[in-house]
């Protein structure tokens, strides 16, 4: 197992000292001890920590809260301050930066060791999380159907770049607005809007169907939609919120591999630049590809080896033609 990466940032060089004997004798590294908040700055920029063991009181301009909130802004390193100082004042500073531990002076190793075990555990799990909710994000951003999210109280939370598109309102405008206001839907050939679907799922904890119904958007302007909405449920199965999805009724539904392609091979109006002479295509950082591995990597086509009837009589002409080209 990799060992973890521990900065030091203290600014008495024989308690420094110490505790960098200490992480060593636990089984860590440290790549680097600094002194004051700029050069703990410097150095994790350089390292790359996967934690910090910092004193609060530090020399220099920043101490270590600032530090921590620095680093944590820029790297989001988590932080364990090991300090002498427990008053309130400071106890609350050290809070609005989010530590992963807070431990006094003077410390026990063993405790030290479990401080840091639980903050590298925490830190993966919340790296783990962010990674999936970025993935989460960017597949709701690049799709086709309109994404809307609400509170329990039925306030608008998210809401999708294609949802933008239909509504007529941006997530900016509408953000903590009822979602009422911002999904105006009537039934298709009557004047009254019906029920908001976000609500009826979250009261009556179940999916929605939205079919034959005309979204009246900020315009005026009205359009056939057909779409869901689900209640998002807590593991105690405690209604939080709402997920509304849906799509203009009057274009029909693409596939995944149809919008990919669609997306990377028809970018200037379906024209995509190819050297006349190697028969290469750039990509969008101006590296040039041959057009297979383009398309491979572009879309979900791939391409099984072949040959073309015209390639396949040149490589194995029949037997006739064999003993023509030959002179036999």
């Amino acid at each position: 197992m990799e060992q973890a990466r521990i900065l030091v940032v203290e600014d008495e060089p024989i308690v420094a000292r110490d505790i960098h004997l200490s992480l060593q004798r636990l089984g860590y590294e440290v790549p680097a001890t600094a002194s004051s908040g700029e050069e703990a700055i410097r150095k994790a920029a350089e390292t790359r920590p996967d934690l910090l063991v910092m004193d609060i009181v530090l020399k220099g301009k920043m101490d270590g809260v600032e530090t921590a909130q620095h680093l944590k802004d820029r790297l989001n390193v988590p932080v364990i301050y090991l300090t002498a100082f427990a008053d309130d004042q400071t106890l609350e500073r050290a809070k609005t930066t989010a530590p992963a531990g807070y431990m006094l002076k003077p410390y026990q190793p063993h405790e030290l060791r479990t401080s840091i075990e639980i903050a590298l555990y925490r830190s993966q799990s919340e790296r783990g999380l962010r990674e999936s909710l970025r993935w989460l994000a960017t597949t709701v951003r690049v799709m086709g159907d309109a994404v809307l999210t609400t509170s329990r109280g039925g306030r608008l939370t998210y809401m999708s770049p294609a949802a933008e598109a239909l509504t007529g309102w941006t997530q900016k405008e509408a953000l903590g607005a009822g979602l009422r206001a911002i999904l105006c839907i009537e039934e298709q050939g009557q004047m009254h809007e019906i029920d908001d679907p976000a609500t009826t799922a979250m009261e009556e904890c179940r999916i929605v169907d939205l079919s034959e119904v005309t979204l009246v958007t900020r315009d005026y302007r009205k359009r056939p939609i057909e779409g869901r909405a689900a209640p998002v449920v807590d593991d105690a199965g405690v209604v939080i919120g709402a997920v509304v999805v849906f799509r203009d009724a009057r274009v029909p539904a693409r596939s995944e591999q149809e919008r990919v392609i669609d997306e990377h091979l028809s970018r200037a109006k379906g024209v995509i630049n190819l050297c006349a002479w190697c028969k290469k295509v750039p990509d969008e950082e101006g590296n040039w590809w041959d057009l297979e591995t383009f398309i491979t990597d572009h879309s979900y086509i791939r391409f099984n080896g072949g040959l073309c009837p015209a390639c396949m009589e040149r490589c194995f002409p029949k037997e006739d033609d064999h003993r023509s080209i030959s002179g036999g």
